[in-house]
């Protein structure tokens, strides 16, 4: 038997949060397994022929923080077109209930399943004696007066404020892929950085600018400089890439995995007179970040 919530929960933001601690407390007082059940890529990519939500987390990224929480098993559906069209009485008879078992199922303000996004709260409630579980309803985190959802914090990562955005997701806001190939001009000027290819192209990328960072490299962490832009001082390509230098540290970590946690935007990137300027502004960058861990940053 189970406690058991089935979302996207994309961002694992408070409001997630919120919901995951009362199943941990209903599986402890009730002895029952802990159970999310959740989708590898956002459904919007089968649903929408619209413009379509960039990710905040990454497949990699919610599979550890649900660890994190406390969630005894996370199981994955890919949600193709089969399991768009399935729905809200099959998605529950056919798959929730001989899988997992559930005693009880945990729904927030915007749960929901099955086709035409019919398996609500209600649609839950109204079949709970028949198949022998209880629904348990979490209500919203709110900020400014609203629920904290993944669309507010992807408006505030797009307008640059990485402090509210952490705040909202109760963690530094991560990128997550592996170190590529860059054109190598950074070590030139004393600042070797590290180029991140995303590993999954849909997650949000913030407002272009230099970050104070941390960068995770297996069980070890160095602190960072992340300039996510064009760097138009030395390239001319226009493309939008993640480089960062990462302070007090030396070696080769080419193909190596990177998670990059955002801490605070330091400035915008700009297009400088000649590198000598460039160099310059990443020396005071520098002293910048510094003076940010100095400060308490762990």
């Amino acid at each position: 038997m189970s406690v058991l919530s089935i979302g996207t929960f994309d961002g694992l933001h408070l409001g997630h949060q919120k919901l995951l601690a009362r199943m941990r407390e209903i599986a402890r007082l009730e002895e029952l397994q802990s159970i999310v059940v959740t989708y590898k890529d956002h459904p919007a990519f089968v649903l929408s022929q619209k413009a379509l939500p960039k990710l905040l987390c990454p497949w990699e990224i919610k599979q550890q923080e649900l660890m994190k929480l406390g969630i005894d098993r996370v199981e994955v559906l890919e949600f193709d077109a089969e399991l768009a069209a399935t729905s809200a009485e099959d998605f529950l008879e056919k798959i929730l209930i001989p899988r997992w078992q559930p005693k009880v199922i945990v729904v927030g303000y915007d749960s929901h399943f099955g086709k035409n996004r019919r398996g609500n709260r209600s649609f839950l409630e109204d079949r709970a004696e028949q198949f022998g579980y209880r629904v348990e309803y979490i209500s919203p985190q709110l900020y400014g007066g609203n629920p904290v959802s993944s669309t507010i914090i992807r408006e505030l990562l797009c307008q640059g404020d990485i402090k509210t955005a952490n705040d909202l997701l109760g963690r530094y806001y991560r990128l997550s892929g592996k170190v590529g190939k860059g054109i190598a001009r950074g070590r030139e000027f004393g600042f070797p950085t590290a180029n991140l290819i995303l590993s999954n192209p849909h997650q949000l990328l913030p407002r272009e600018g230099i970050y104070l960072s941390r960068a995770i490299l297996g069980e070890s962490r160095f602190f960072g400089l992340t300039n996510i832009g064009k760097s138009p001082t030395v390239k001319h390509t226009g493309i939008v890439e993640i480089e960062t230098f990462l302070m007090d540290f030396s070696g080769d970590i080419y193909g190596d995995s990177l998670q990059v946690e955002l801490i605070s935007y330091l400035r915008e990137e700009k297009m400088f007179a000649n590198t000598d300027a460039l160099v310059q502004a990443m020396r005071m960058d520098l002293i910048h970040a510094r003076r940010l861990i100095s400060g308490g940053l762990s």
